[in-house]
């Protein structure tokens, strides 16, 4: 919304702590942080990945599996209209016809959806339950166009470019990023051994996600959980990047916590034409 002479949003990620498979635990307190964003004139709010139910881990809880529009997505039309604000509904797993996807909702503040995205990159153990997406959109809203991207997809810069490149203004990030997941891929104790013992995953999604604003020209928000699930540490740093600046506001612990910016959409356009990045890729 304009805010003097600039065009300015409120943006509000909420770094949340998930109890596995406690939807009424996990939905109460996404309502309640809807509400607490309302207060604060938020306009947007992006919750983590898998925000209801925690990470599925198999096959066999894909009974928890939503339809896309379905039951949660109701809930959450509702208190978007409610409240005044944008929702990003983090992640659900959604189940299509006899298949299961990864999936963001993004809805306005009237209470309408106005598209999904599916998890394209999958993580490693996702592989062996969910489908992948195969596409890019983006959403026309009254702050220009938005993107979403769903965590290990931070890594694979061609996906954020493709949205920036359809006119994203900004791009979200709900993620479920842990301080163990340097070890999911490798098979060897011996080589798990040899990697670093510090927290590499938080070095991982400071450099991306600032790298991410910077070379597309964007806001970019990425938003993580908080605590422990399942056992695991979550690495937190949620975090929202700028061009011209990289990080503007970070949670540098992985507590519980809303993160809440006033961002200039006007410095998106200056960075345009300072830097024509994007120009020399149409």
């Amino acid at each position: 919304m304009l805010r003097g002479d600039k065009l300015k949003v409120k943006i509000c990620a909420a770094q949340m702590n998930i109890v596995s498979l406690g939807m009424k635990e996990n939905l109460g307190k996404a309502e309640l942080l809807t509400r607490r964003a309302s207060e604060e004139d938020c306009d947007i709010i992006c919750f983590p990945e898998d925000f209801l139910t925690g990470s599925l881990g198999n096959k066999e809880n894909l009974k928890y599996a939503q339809e896309i529009p379905g039951d949660y997505t109701e809930k959450f039309c509702k208190l978007a209209k409610e409240c005044g604000l944008y929702i990003v509904m983090g992640t659900m797993i959604e189940k299509l016809g006899e298949d299961y996807y990864n999936t963001s909702v993004l809805i306005d503040d009237s209470g309408k959806i106005l598209g999904k995205y599916s998890k394209i990159r999958l993580w490693f153990t996702e592989k062996e339950y969910l489908k992948k997406g195969n596409e890019t959109p983006v959403f026309e809203t009254r702050f220009g166009k938005i993107g979403i991207t769903i965590c290990w997809d931070l890594a694979f810069p061609e996906i954020t470019k493709e949205m920036a490149l359809k006119g994203a203004k900004m791009v979200f990030c709900p993620s479920l990023w842990r301080f163990e997941d340097k070890y999911s891929a490798l098979t060897s104790e011996g080589l798990r051994e040899k990697v670093p013992k510090h927290d590499t995953e938080a070095i991982f999604v400071d450099a991306c996600a600032s790298a991410r604003a910077i070379e597309n020209e964007i806001v970019h928000v990425f938003v993580n959980s908080a605590g422990r699930h399942k056992g695991l540490t979550l690495t937190g740093h949620t975090q929202i990047n700028i061009p011209f600046f990289g990080t503007v506001a970070l949670v540098g612990t992985n507590e519980e916590k809303l993160l809440v910016e006033d961002v200039d959409l006007d410095l998106i356009d200056l960075a345009e034409k300072v830097y024509g990045i994007k120009k020399e890729l149409d």
